[in-house]
């Protein structure tokens, strides 16, 4: 249980969480901002719902495919 996993779409640095835990979130709202070769990628909820845990903060890297939220 938890929630949906947003995975990191490509491996970066996390320029900008935008969301906080416990914050509700419609399908295609902006959740986290990542950085890879210098460019920036929007990464989207898939869902909407609760942002119900955050496994990442600013400055952490991420590898393709790593949980960095969950939404329920």
């Amino acid at each position: 249980g938890g929630g949906d996993p947003v995975a990191a779409p490509l491996a970066g640095t996390i320029f900008k969480v935008i969301v906080s835990a416990g914050q509700a979130v419609q399908e295609g709202d902006v959740l986290v901002i990542l950085e890879a070769m210098k460019m920036e990628t929007e990464v989207r909820s898939t869902v909407s719902g609760t942002v119900t845990k955050i496994n990442v903060n600013e400055g952490d890297s991420v590898q393709v495919g790593q949980t960095m939220m969950l939404v329920s």
